[in-house]
This record gives C-alpha cells, structure tokens and sequence, in this order.
C-alpha cells in the first residue's frame, strides 16, 4: 500500500508538472513574381477648377495610352475619381486650384517594370510608388511556408523531448506578437530582384511530460 501511494504520488507530480516549452519555426519559400502593379499620380493646375480637371483628365488619358501602349490590358488598369483644391491647399499664398487622379496597373512584363515607371514619369506622372510584387497561387505558397514553418516548430520540439528524456508533448498555444488569437502566424514576403522570397514564422508552445 506504501508502495501504492508512493507511486500514485510520483504520478500526479509528474502529471502536473510538465516541461513547459516555446519554440519558434520558420518557414521560407523563392519564386518567381509573375506581376508588377504600379501606382502613381497626376495633376494639373488652372485659374478654374473646372479647368484643372479637364487638364488632369487628358494627362490621365494619355498616360492610359501609353500603359496599353505596353501590352497592359484595358482591365488591369484602375483610375481613381478627379478631385480638385484650392492650390493654396498645398502652398501657402497659391492661387487657382490643383486637381488630381490616381491611377494603377497590374502590369505582367515584371522584367521591364523599371522602364515602365521611367515611361509614366516622362508622360507626366507626378509620383510613381514602389512596384508591387506578387506571385500566382499566393495564398497556397503561404499556406506551403506555414507548413515549413509548423514542421520546423516540431522538428525543434522533438529535439528538446529527446534532450530532456520527454515521451509525450502537447502543443498548448500557436501565437504572433502582433495578435491575441491563440492561432496565428506572421507573414513576410520580401521581393529579391524579380522573385518573391514568403517567410512564416509561428511560435509554439509544447507542454511535455
């Protein structure tokens, strides 16, 4: 009976008192950008509103000449709607009014995006943002780094059970810095040239015993 309880002590010590572990996985995955989305603005200034808006719409028609000029589909390129301000607006003592449209394209030519964006600042393109890398099938690509990642985390935790004599081992949490939810990753997705470098990294607890 001494025997009984001394084990049955041993047990319930052992059972509430699991290794408690944190291991972060990461997960990476190269490919190719197959598009290029460029965003940028233009603007014209006149003594009229009205005027400024005309003059900003022939800038922006003409600017969608040279997009299609590209090999950019009629459908690949957005256009937001005119706005006009006073100028003063935008400098202090300015007269007249400044009217404005910004204009995007999803360009597939990833290798001449740089041309591209030469090509709209001599058309009259005021800002041009940095081009927008994607790839096709982004989301599965994520999903393929996330599975990296979660089999980095469990490659880890294996090592540790064996390091510390562990047999069993439960995942108690999956979590990000930047998220309350108790399952969740980061995500990065960096562009390398013309390819896509997408990064998970996942954070996992284990409690073993």
């Amino acid at each position: 009976i001494f025997l009984a309880v001394i084990f049955g002590v041993f047990i319930i010590t052992w059972i509430n008192s699991p290794l408690v572990v944190t291991v972060t996985g990461t997960g990476e995955l190269s490919v190719p950008a197959t598009s290029a989305t460029v965003s940028f603005t233009v603007s014209a200034s006149d003594a009229s509103p009205q005027g400024a808006m005309d003059q900003v719409k022939t800038k922006a028609s003409n600017l969608r000449r040279v997009l299609q000029s590209t090999g950019i589909e009629e459908k690949e390129i957005m256009e937001s709607q005119v706005t006009a301000v006073p100028a003063a607006a935008y400098v202090a003592g300015a007269t007249g009014y400044q009217a404005s449209i910004t204009m995007g394209a999803k360009s597939l030519n990833v290798a001449g995006v740089d041309a591209l964006v030469s090509q709209l600042y001599s058309n009259g393109a005021i800002v041009v943002a940095q081009p927008v890398l994607s790839a096709d099938k982004q989301s599965e690509l994520e999903a393929q780094a996330m599975n990296e990642a979660m089999a980095d985390a469990k490659k880890q935790a294996n090592d540790l059970a064996k390091k510390n004599l562990k047999l069993i081992k439960k995942i108690v949490l999956i979590t990000q810095a930047s998220s309350a939810s108790t399952a969740t990753v980061t995500s990065k997705t960096e562009s390398l040239g013309n390819e896509f470098k997408i990064a998970k990294a996942v954070q996992v607890s284990y409690k073993m015993w």
